[in-house]
């Protein structure tokens, strides 16, 4: 299982965060995360970085860069969002890193700083490796049916993480 490290983004990660938000899994399963142009990704970043002394995760997104704890290498992000009264745990990890536990530890670190009883996580079913992080992480399947899902209406797994559930 691989280790990372969560840290708050920084202005300075424009360039990283629109080099992963041109890759092919944003584009698959992310694509309202796939960015025009670096000015996109510095506005979306900046919008971000505003939102860390917005309040909990329960009323703003928090959206931490996950980095490699050696090189302090940018290779993704995890985040909490608001949804429905709920919070939405989300993650991308860029494609040269992926099937390397890294999202699975992003996943596990972030609910473990959350402190919070419920966290929901939702996946299209046919991205499989999104489907193995959440159950991986302790997360149980609650329901699968067909929805839109970023713009596209497809089959769509919905799981649910409750604090105290082995991680």
């Amino acid at each position: 299982m691989g280790s990372v490290v969560l840290r708050r983004f920084t202005p300075g990660d424009v360039r990283d965060i629109f080099a992963m938000s041109q890759e092919s899994g944003m584009r698959t399963w992310l694509p309202d995360q796939v960015y025009a142009d670096e000015a996109q990704a510095e506005s979306v970043l900046r919008y971000l970085i505003d939102k860390y002394e917005a309040g909990p995760p329960t009323e703003a997104p928090l959206v931490l860069g996950v980095c490699l704890p050696d090189s302090g290498e940018l290779v993704g992000h995890v985040g909490l969002s608001p949804l429905n009264g709920l919070v939405e745990i989300g993650y991308a990890i860029a494609d040269a890193h992926q099937g390397k536990g890294l999202a699975t530890a992003a996943v596990r670190a972030m609910l473990a700083w959350a402190n919070l009883a419920t966290v929901e996580g939702i996946a299209a079913s046919e991205n499989a490796g999104s489907c193995r992080v959440l159950e991986a992480a302790g997360f149980s399947l609650v329901d699968e049916a067909m929805r839109p899902m970023h713009g596209v209406t497809r089959l769509v797994r919905t799981y649910r993480w409750i604090q105290g559930s082995i991680t």
